[in-house]
């Protein structure tokens, strides 16, 4: 069994010789489960800048047919047909984690992704973690087989857990939940000793502020903490009927201001614009930003996604949620856990979603009980917390581990 390589840099050696190297695999299927491995990623340097964490798309390490295939599919399916993907989702609960069908499928799996073990030696990783379930059984079965030696550690991007989630060759689960660790225990797989209730890792930016007022002048808002100020987002690809939710906003008082995300859409952000001619100093469209801690920050109300990644930031920021048209399976189960803990309400089509913002509009006592639910069961630190606990589980500064 050969043992690991000390890293080198062109910094201090001896810093450099010491520094611990994590791994950390996503895979661009939405872009939520990218957010979390960056979040980890910032989290660990701030806390440890010796440390090396090193952020890769798990495809990249897979068969063609999988990098060519995995994520696409997925992404057509929730834009085009959401009902088939909660078919799929709902099917797939079905399936045992200890079952023959499952661990079927994870050795074909596994065939495709055969570089994973070499990926892990190429970059001398000490640990591994997962912020998607596709690195997460794949190494649960190299690990479980010895090819991999190295802990693998998984964070759970949703609220709820679905069985995808559940390999009893994973080292240690970080879910976002109580109820999430009480659902991870009942599968039977993982105990309870393995698994710790973190929050999902976003940002650390929202573990700082600047204030509502401040956020809403540098974003080019009335400042004003009486205006109704939304955040419409339809995730990192602009998902959703974001035209007709901005048509909706414009019907509404002009008081009511807006930040619309349109993500990495640009032939959306171009059309939102036009939409809005006129009307550009309430509402104000933007295309992909990396600033949705300081867009939380000057909002009242989220319109639209309910992801696991955008809900726990806008929970940290004291957000509640109107979630129109959940993507059927994990959203919807976000949005179950959301309107349990009164901090997101949930709306079915366009003349809904008018009504509950009119509602709000004239009944601020109720906005304001929803934050403080929000605000409840935010966890900012989220990301310090997966790191911690990573770092604290290592092995010393530069003993290394070893890998097959």
């Amino acid at each position: 069994m050969p043992t690991r390589e000390v890293g080198t840099s062109s910094s201090d050696p001896r810093a450099v010789s010491a520094a611990r190297r994590i791994l950390i695999l996503h895979v661009r299927a939405g872009v939520g489960h990218e957010r979390a491995a960056r979040a980890v990623e910032e989290a660990l340097r701030s806390l440890d800048p010796t440390c090396e964490p090193i952020v890769r798309d798990a495809l990249d390490f897979s068969s063609p047919f999988l990098r060519r295939f995995y994520a696409s599919s997925y992404n057509r399916l929730v834009d085009r047909v959401p009902r088939i993907w909660g078919f799929f989702y709902r099917r797939a609960e079905e399936i045992p984690a200890k079952s023959f069908r499952q661990r079927l499928r994870s050795a074909i799996l596994a065939a495709g992704c055969r570089d994973f073990v070499t990926a892990a030696r190429r970059f001398k990783a000490d640990a591994i973690l997962c912020t998607q379930f596709l690195p997460v059984e794949v190494l649960s079965l190299f690990r479980e087989r010895g090819s991999v030696t190295v802990p693998v550690y998984c964070a759970v991007t949703d609220f709820s857990i679905h069985p995808i989630w559940v390999y009893p060759g994973i080292d240690h689960y970080f879910v976002a939940t109580e109820s999430a660790k009480e659902q991870l225990v009942a599968t039977g797989v993982v105990p309870a000793d393995r698994i710790e209730v973190t929050g999902i890792p976003i940002d650390p930016k929202f573990a700082t502020g600047v204030g509502m007022e401040a956020a809403r002048r540098e974003l080019g808002l009335d400042p004003d903490p009486n205006r109704l100020t939304l955040v419409l987002m339809g995730g990192g690809f602009g998902w959703g009927p974001m035209e007709e939710m901005v048509e909706t906003v414009l019907r509404l008082p002009e008081s009511v201001q807006a930040l619309v995300i349109a993500g990495r859409n640009d032939a959306l952000r171009l059309r939102l614009a036009g939409l809005v001619a006129g009307q550009e100093q309430r509402i104000k469209i933007h295309g992909f930003t990396d600033r949705v801690h300081l867009f939380l920050e000057a909002a009242d109300l989220l319109v639209g996604k309910a992801g696991g990644l955008t809900s726990s930031e806008a929970m940290a920021r004291g957000v509640p949620i109107v979630a129109l048209r959940p993507i059927p399976g994990q959203e919807e189960r976000n949005v179950d856990y959301l309107q349990e803990s009164g901090a997101a309400v949930r709306v079915h089509d366009l003349f809904e979603l008018r009504v509950r913002l009119a509602h709000f509009l004239s009944n601020r006592a109720d906005l304001e009980r929803m934050k403080a639910n929000a605000r409840a069961i935010g966890r900012p630190r989220s990301a310090f917390q997966v790191a911690e606990s990573i770092l604290s589980r290592l092995t010393p500064p530069g003993a290394g581990g070893n890998i097959t």
